[in-house]
């Protein structure tokens, strides 16, 4: 074992955990990070390769987590836990408790003015939220619609059928009371044009959460490694600078409503600054 790991795994038993995370953004670990700096932007060299989601290893793990997820639904058990996570036993994690509750807000918002909540969740899996919101808010009808890759929309068919898939942008051809982007726009190398296009299918609210943000560097790529899919899977993913993004949204006719604390940012290694995990809530004001 290197001697710099030696160390971190010493000072991982003095130092409690709350310290621990935040010294983990002082001193990356350069042993197969999760992200790191990809100075080549969204271009990849032959070594890196570029698996991205559309993979049947992918869709696998999500699917071998499924009846997992749908039980920790039933009961009363608290909401710490996510199917993007590698031990769903886990029920406490205050993250995903974090993530799924500001969810539950922003859908009963959506929801006070109508008799059934039109919902696009944009790289939504296999409909996890659908799940999730009537979970929450059982009496409140949903017209779910979920935008995501080929394979997970096509396994996403046979688990979720109450939900409609696309594997396309036709999704964007009507409006939704709801629209949600969760962690997958930065997957995106046209992200820009994308968020102006989804922002003109926004109705009334536009949900856009877990965004990797930085505020005083230009937008940059990162290599991302997903622990999750045992680091089979290299993505690249955009990291934003805040201003630029809320800039797109803004001039796209659509007034914020409420900013979010997601949690802390992961460590990106070599990074030219680390980042913070954000959401916001806007609405398009009725005229």
């Amino acid at each position: 074992m290197p001697e710099s790991a030696n160390v971190r795994t010493f000072v991982k038993t003095l130092v409690p955990p709350i310290l621990a995370r935040h010294l983990a953004r002082l001193w990356p670990s350069s042993e197969r990070p999760v992200l790191e700096f990809h100075p080549g932007g969204w271009q990849v060299s032959p070594q890196e390769g570029h698996d991205g989601w559309n993979t049947s290893s992918v869709v696998d793990a999500e699917a071998e987590k499924w009846e997992a997820f749908k039980n920790n639904l039933e009961g009363t058990g608290p909401l710490g836990f996510s199917h993007e996570s590698t031990d769903l036993e886990v029920t406490r994690n205050l993250f995903f408790h974090n993530v799924h509750i500001s969810f539950a807000y922003v859908l009963s918002l959506a929801a006070r003015q109508v008799s059934a909540v039109s919902l696009l969740d944009w790289g939504g899996g296999l409909g996890h939220y659908y799940l999730l919101g009537k979970a929450l808010l059982p009496d409140v009808p949903l017209d779910f619609n979920c935008r995501d890759v080929p394979l997970m929309c096509e396994r996403g068919r046979e688990l979720n059928p109450q939900v409609r898939f696309y594997d396309d942008d036709s999704c964007l051809d009507k409006t939704y009371d709801l629209v949600m982007i969760n962690g997958s726009l930065g997957y995106f190398e046209n992200w820009r044009e994308l968020l102006i296009s989804i922002c003109k299918s926004v109705k009334h609210y536009l949900f856009l959460t877990r965004v990797l943000t930085i505020s005083d560097c230009r937008s940059f790529v990162a290599l991302q490694r997903t622990e999750v899919y045992n680091y089979n899977s290299l993505m690249l993913t955009q990291v934003f600078n805040e201003t630029e993004l809320l800039s797109i949204v803004s001039q796209s006719g659509l007034r914020l409503v409420r900013e979010f604390v997601v949690g802390d940012g992961p460590t990106i290694v070599d990074a030219p600054e680390q980042c913070r995990d954000c959401g916001w809530l806007f609405i398009r004001d009725q005229k």
